[in-house]
């Protein structure tokens, strides 16, 4: 990371100083009067912390910026760049790499669809990133990787939490751990975490579920995932799979599971159940191209497909609506308009199964960021997990 704290300075820093430096990583400028809010500190110790670290060439004043009234607004950030992220998504479709400003901002994205389970695909599609963002491997502070099954985040970056198989085949690429061969590529630390938390964390902080307390994430592209948001910050559960509605119980007699059971609700409701049974009813073969398509003509059959779909996976987030009482579910935007489809279909069955008053109080939704979900998850994960907290270093 290029932001560095003297040692004597570090070992002296005020609880109000620390915050301040935290606030600041993401690379964002701020007013006081911003700092103050978001950190609920009196203006007299942010000012008084800010003068102390600027003295310390640690923060720099930016020059004035026009305000409606009263005295001009300056603003405040981080003296040398808190650098960029590398994000790397493995799903059952093949990669997603990106490159990413600590505030969000996408500068790059690449697909790619090659094997999963070895490493080639995915430097090759991280190399490819990195040329469109027109950087470099040294300006990168750290990466993220997204992997499905149980979330793999620790605060030591390459450190693994104990978990048992489930979906380790995304985990292992050609025998070696998938951080390592990340980290190994770019020098620098590598932080893990479930693909689709980071894609609910995108939507929580950045689209369709921002200023909700408690958020649901409902991700259907390659499966169905969730993940589950509470006061802008990840809960993963004690064993990491927490939000998970695909792996509710709905079979006795149903598929063996990755996960260890019988059964499990993405078995039979997840798109591509769904386009292969479109396929066959119709004598010719589907994409999720296609359910956008027909969504956004109004093609009645698809649309009353795509609405039987979001009552099947609603009459299950009914359940999670009554034991949670979210602010906001907010699914997959992925699907284009069929989303917004599908969600009226949750929205229903949300009104048919939980109490009046619930279903009322949830606001049902698509999200907006699309394919960029889970990059903005990256960064916000980095934001709200203060990785690359400068005070830290």
């Amino acid at each position: 990371m290029s932001t560095t704290i003297d040692a004597d300075l570090d070992r002296g820093l005020t609880g109000t100083e620390r915050a301040l430096l935290r606030a600041l990583s993401d690379g964002r400028r701020r007013t006081v009067a911003e700092l103050c809010a978001e950190l609920a500190v009196a203006r007299s110790s942010v000012v008084h912390a800010l003068g102390r670290l600027r003295t310390a060439g640690v923060v720099v004043e930016h020059p004035s910026r026009p305000t409606a009234r009263g005295r001009p607004a300056r603003g405040w950030s981080l003296a040398a760049s808190p650098g960029l992220l590398a994000v790397v998504v493995a799903a059952a479709h093949g990669f997603l790499a990106g490159v990413v400003r600590p505030d969000g901002e996408v500068l790059a994205a690449v697909h790619g669809t090659a094997d999963v389970t070895t490493p080639a695909g995915a430097l090759e599609s991280l190399g490819q990133a990195l040329a469109e963002a027109g950087v470099t491997r040294a300006d990168v502070a750290l990466a993220v990787l997204g992997l499905p099954g149980p979330s793999l985040f620790t605060r030591s970056p390459g450190a693994e939490p104990p978990g048992g198989s489930h979906l380790r085949r995304f985990r292992d690429w050609a025998g070696r751990s998938a951080p390592d061969v990340i980290g190994e590529f770019l020098d620098c630390p590598v932080f893990c975490e479930n693909d689709a938390n980071l894609a609910a964390l995108g939507e929580a902080v950045y689209g369709g579920g921002a200023g909700a307390q408690t958020m649901l994430h409902v991700s259907l592209t390659h499966g169905t995932g969730a993940g589950l948001v509470i006061g802008g910050r990840l809960h993963r559960g004690g064993s990491r799979l927490a939000g998970e509605v695909g792996h509710l119980h709905v079979d006795d007699g149903g598929q063996l599971c990755e996960c260890g059971a019988r059964g499990c609700f993405w078995q039979t409701t997840s798109i591509p159940a769904l386009l292969s049974e479109l396929a066959v009813a119709h004598g010719r073969s589907f994409t999720v191209s296609d359910l956008d398509a027909a969504a956004d003509s109004g093609e009645l059959e698809i649309m009353r497909a795509l609405r039987g779909f979001g009552r099947s996976l609603g009459r299950r987030v009914a359940d999670f609506v009554v034991f949670v009482d979210p602010e906001a579910i907010i699914v997959d935007s992925t699907l284009g308009a069929a989303s917004h489809v599908i969600a009226d279909g949750i929205r229903e069955a949300v009104a048919q199964y939980t109490p009046p008053q619930m279903a009322a109080s949830v606001r049902i939704s698509s999200g907006s960021l699309g394919a960029s979900a889970h990059l903005k998850g990256a960064a916000a994960l980095v934001r709200t997990e203060h990785l690359l907290d400068v005070s830290a270093v």
